[in-house]
């Protein structure tokens, strides 16, 4: 397994593009050098399997599960990030094979999770105004409303995008406030390949308020203005956020698989 440099990062995206619906937006993010992050290879002229990973910690694997020397490679880079670095190590799959070929090189070190990745349709979102109640102000996500966010604060922005500014110069969102209080948000965690995926969040006190739908549609507006798709992912078994995103206009989810160290 072989890591490539920056300027060869771009030609794992051949394997990418055969699995566009699972492929995470975080890896667009770092094969097109948006946000830090590292590229593996069999070999750099002409990949068949790649490991792409986040600085922080998050890796998608794509390309011949029959690979046999990348596998062993992955496998020994495993053993030092997750087991002996105890550093984050979360694996997205890019197929069933994948998923079989994963637990079967790390056993039992890792949980498999199912997530959904949505389809947008933007004809089954409404464009028509939307009703905020006058105790609430909604606002484009700044540094300021950064500096009072308890969920996407500081240290979120640096943990996936590097930095603030990185973020502000690169990604947007839209938050509620109540009181000068962000109580409701929707950013964007990662952007790449034209694609914003949804990261949303609401203060437990202001749920069923229909503030997550009013800051999610402030989202996809902008998205739908600035030339992005939307991309909307969740655990299988989150019901609240598959009825919201059906809500929004997100359908049709396709299922994958995630990978967890075991604490």
């Amino acid at each position: 397994m072989e890591k490539l440099k920056d300027s060869e990062f771009k030609k794992v995206l051949r394997l990418v593009s055969n699995h566009a619906k699972t492929c995470p937006t975080f890896c667009y993010s770092v094969l097109n050098r948006m946000i830090t992050g590292v590229v593996y290879a069999d070999n750099s002229k002409c990949p068949k399997s790649a490991l792409v990973g986040t600085k922080s910690g998050i890796y998608f694997i794509v390309g011949d599960e029959t690979n046999h020397a990348f596998n062993h490679s992955f496998q020994a880079f495993y053993i030092h990030q997750a087991q002996e670095k105890r550093a984050r190590f979360t694996l997205f799959s890019s197929t069933a094979k994948w998923d079989a070929t994963i637990n079967k090189l790390l056993k039992d070190a890792t949980v498999q999770m199912k997530r959904y990745s949505f389809a947008f349709h933007p004809n089954k979102c409404s464009l028509e105004p939307m009703q905020i109640p006058k105790e609430f102000i909604l606002k484009r996500i700044d540094e300021t409303t950064i500096q009072y966010s308890t969920e996407f604060n500081h240290s979120y922005y640096e943990e996936y995008w590097g930095s603030v500014a990185n973020f502000l110069a690169n990604d947007f969102g839209y938050c509620v406030l109540h009181n000068e209080r962000v109580v409701s948000e929707c950013t964007s965690i990662f952007v790449g390949d034209a694609i914003a995926e949804v990261d949303i969040a609401t203060h437990k006190e202001y749920r069923g308020n229909g503030l997550a739908f009013i800051t999610a549609k402030a989202f996809i507006h902008h998205c739908l203005k600035n030339n992005f798709i939307p991309r909307w992912d969740c655990d299988v078994n989150n019901l609240a956020s598959i009825k919201l995103a059906k809500k929004l206009g997100f359908d049709h989810p396709t299922e994958y698989s995630i990978f967890v160290r075991k604490s």
